[in-house]
């Protein structure tokens, strides 16, 4: 046979085995098949049409883990030769061993320039150069027709791998943090040129914080947020328009952008609430496909984040105050080191609305007035309380449970102590405010005027988030205690015990001593009435 008809017949037979695969793995994307669940057919086409005696496959698989493939299934063969082939194939050099009972070869598998594995094969016995180059060029044609179905698990990887850091930077309890961070990794994977995010943090308590990051030609040129409930549109308006002189849109066309994507970060199916909107820009024209994947995920993710940030938020801010909120977000592993469950010294007020039933039940009488009444003093009463680094535990009926100390325990036992007592003297103002009738006209001339009683407590108890819904509060007899000071109180009377008088040094600002015999205790109970400053 001529050198020419041997390369003709050569050029024939890579014909049909690219052929031959080409019909498995349209089948398997056909059938939408994994890998495992064909490769063999793969490897047992290739050992046939070179007459190979086994073919190893070293590549990644749809779980984004190292995965080996055999022919025949099982083979051992090529172990003595692992370590020499991969490195020579990370090297993308061939690898090439002749013994005895044949030669092992082996080749890197490159998809899109990334080292992507390699192919290895063993022949049946001995061959000569001819017949080795001839298995080689097969070998060879085998990898370059599986390379796009391996480019596409490539591509698939890729995708992950960047979807997976955009997860561990937005997992971030700092939201800000996370947020810069994403940007870092989506910089770095996506081919865009320049990129405007807003973000809506939304908190029921502080209404919304809204964020915008702009990046041009890869860097961070504008960064600042603002507070209140507004708009994201209103907002690009107002505040980008200080900037570049325009919304989005002016921002891309002084940019000289014609062509960008947008999204938006959409919460809800039934009432949409937009979280935030990303508009990415390209010179060149379309995004790729891969890049539009990403920026889907980035968007996913980021909604997500959000809404777990928000609800994580809202759920504290149930108990503590903003200030307070964010020193805990940005604390790693907050809710084990600050709110789990502990014994601890705790500064208590209990605070009550006097004569409440009468005023319900005798003067405003309707059910929503009553509930505008316990809603406007309680609002207010907590705000108090939050003004002092306090924690609001709970409210039974129209009683305010306060703590003070919690969740850094940072103050000591007598400013605690002092905190719970101008939070009672503040709350005692705001409930004698109510006595004027702008809120409620039915509380004006009222007699005797609404007021509120106090009770304060300081000692040991067991406090921390506990129950199914993981509220902030506290256990112990000294809780129970103060519960009992507060029913003795009167009207604009705030007790305090013993054990509070003795911490702020006493003084003229409290009453004589007392005491009192309550159900369930031993002793009676020993305290002190505030009578002014």
């Amino acid at each position: 046979m001529t050198e020419q008809n041997a390369r003709l017949s050569l050029l024939e037979e890579e014909v049909a085995l690219t052929a031959r695969i080409d019909d498995v793995l349209e089948e398997a994307l056909r059938e939408r098949l994994p890998l495992e669940a064909y490769v063999g057919r793969l490897l047992d086409i290739l050992a046939d049409a070179a007459g190979l005696g086994g073919v190893l496959l070293r590549t990644i698989d749809e779980n984004l883990e190292s995965a080996s493939f055999a022919w025949p299934s099982g083979d051992t063969s090529f172990e003595p030769h692992l370590r020499s082939m991969t490195e020579a194939t990370e090297r993308r050099e061939p690898f090439v061993h002749r013994g005895a009972d044949g030669v092992v070869f082996a080749e890197h598998l490159d998809v899109a320039g990334e080292l992507f594995g390699l192919i290895a094969a063993a022949t049946r016995g001995p061959v000569t150069d001819a017949e080795l180059e001839r298995a080689r060029v097969l070998v060879h044609a085998f990898a370059e027709t599986v390379d796009n179905q391996l480019a596409f698990i490539s591509v698939f990887r890729q995708k992950s791998l960047v979807a997976r850091e955009l997860g561990n930077a937005l997992v971030d309890p700092v939201l800000d943090r996370g947020i810069d961070a994403a940007l870092v990794v989506l910089r770095r994977s996506v081919q865009f040129d320049d990129l405007l995010l807003v973000v809506r943090d939304e908190h029921a308590a502080h209404g919304a914080r809204l964020t915008y990051r702009i990046i041009q030609g890869g860097v961070l040129t504008h960064e600042a947020d603002v507070t209140g409930e507004v708009t994201i549109d209103d907002f690009i308006k107002k505040h980008a328009a200080a900037m570049v002189q325009g919304d989005s849109r002016a921002l891309l066309a002084k940019l000289g952008i014609t062509r960008f994507r947008e999204e938006s970060l959409i919460q809800g199916v039934r009432d949409k609430r937009v979280l935030g909107k990303l508009v990415v820009t390209s010179r060149r024209g379309e995004l790729s496909t891969f890049d539009r994947d990403v920026l889907e995920r980035f968007c996913d993710i980021l909604r997500q984040r959000l809404i777990d940030h928000t609800r994580e938020w809202n759920h504290l801010a149930l108990s503590f105050p903003r200030s307070v909120v964010e020193r805990l977000l940005g604390t790693e592993g907050y809710d084990t080191a600050l709110l789990s469950p502990r014994e601890a010294d705790v500064a208590i007020l209990y605070a009550d609305i006097s004569g409440f039933s009468r005023i319900s039940e005798q003067v405003l009488r309707e059910p929503a007035k009553i509930a505008k009444l316990v809603d406007t003093w309680s609002q207010r009463a907590v705000e108090v309380v939050f003004s002092l680094d306090g924690v609001f535990d709970k409210m039974v009926g129209d009683c305010i449970i306060a703590l003070f100390g919690p969740p850094f325990f940072e103050h000591s036992a007598a400013d605690a102590c002092e905190r719970a007592i101008l939070a009672a003297e503040r709350i005692r103002d705001l409930t004698r405010a109510l006595g004027d009738g702008r809120d409620l006209p039915e509380l004006a001339g009222l007699t005797p005027p609404i007021g509120v009683a106090s009770g304060i407590h300081h000692g040991k108890v067991f406090v921390g988030r506990v129950g199914p819904d993981e509220n902030y509060t506290a256990f112990g007899s000294v809780m129970n205690n103060a519960a009992r000071l507060q029913g003795l109180a009167t009207r604009d009377q705030i007790l305090c015990m013993d054990s509070v008088v003795s911490l702020v040094g006493g003084g003229p600002r409290f009453g004589e001593e007392r005491a009192a015999a309550v159900k369930n205790i031993a002793e009676p109970i020993r305290y002190r009435e505030l009578v002014g400053r």
